[in-house]
């Protein structure tokens, strides 16, 4: 299902909604009879926006630990709506079909349930497409009770990889990842990860589990991953 589009109205409104159901950004799980550690990720990399305390960067303008030139000279021209269908990386061998997903019945960001997409990717309908201007969101399970799942070696990426998103129209997109990062769930930063200082910019977040607590059976953070659009091409 396509998201409708990213004008400036509908990006503050989306920002201020999300702020107000921050549980939207705790990527539940399955609970873990079977747990298995997952890659802690390196905390690498720059995030838009920096600290207040920092020099203002945009996201595109490089990463720390990728190539200066990796970028290119310009970013590519902001696409129209259209829904992602598959997701790879080639780092971490990921290959996965995407489906769209929505919001809970409590307000928060659903999550793939049990059934034959659980170890699928997910692309939150409520975000841009990927391609279009600001934070596609697309989120995945680290585990289920079966073992390992579609994002399980998240944590293993680093600034400069790729993530390359199929869209329905035919796009094929190459994203450059900027930073990753781990956050409490309890403290997760939802205007950081679903907005950004500037949402005029083509973007992608991969959303997974982290931190798993046993004493709970329940992962307690969530790890990041931030990348910015360097490349489209026609899958034709």
């Amino acid at each position: 299902m396509p998201t409708p589009g990213w004008s400036p109205g509908r990006k503050v409104a989306l920002v201020l909604a999300l702020v107000a159901v921050a549980a939207a950004a705790v990527l539940g799980i399955v609970v873990v009879r079977a747990q298995v550690s997952a890659p802690e990720p390196t905390s690498a990399g720059r995030i838009d926006p920096l600290p207040s305390s920092s020099p203002s960067l945009p996201v595109g303008t490089g990463s720390a630990g990728a190539d200066a030139g990796d970028a290119g000279p310009a970013a590519p021209a902001p696409l129209g709506p259209s829904r992602p269908t598959t997701i790879s990386i080639p780092a971490i061998g990921v290959s996965t079909t995407v489906n769209p997903i929505g919001l809970a019945a409590d307000g928060s960001l659903a999550v793939p349930q049990p059934g034959p997409h659980l170890n699928e990717a997910a692309w939150f309908t409520n975000s841009p497409s990927p391609g279009q201007p600001g934070p596609a969101i697309i989120e995945g399970h680290v585990d289920t009770d079966t073992g390992p799942s579609v994002f399980f070696r998240l944590g293993d990426i680093h600034p400069g990889d790729r993530v390359i998103v199929h869209r329905a129209d035919g796009h094929v997109l190459t994203f450059h990842v900027d930073a990753v990062r781990d956050f409490l769930k309890a403290t997760f930063p939802t205007r950081l990860v679903y907005g950004g200082r500037d949402l005029s910019e083509p973007s992608l977040r991969l959303i997974t589990c982290s931190d798993f607590d046993a004493s709970i059976h329940h992962h307690i953070g969530n790890e990041v991953v931030f990348a910015h659009l360097v490349h489209t091409a026609d899958a034709s």
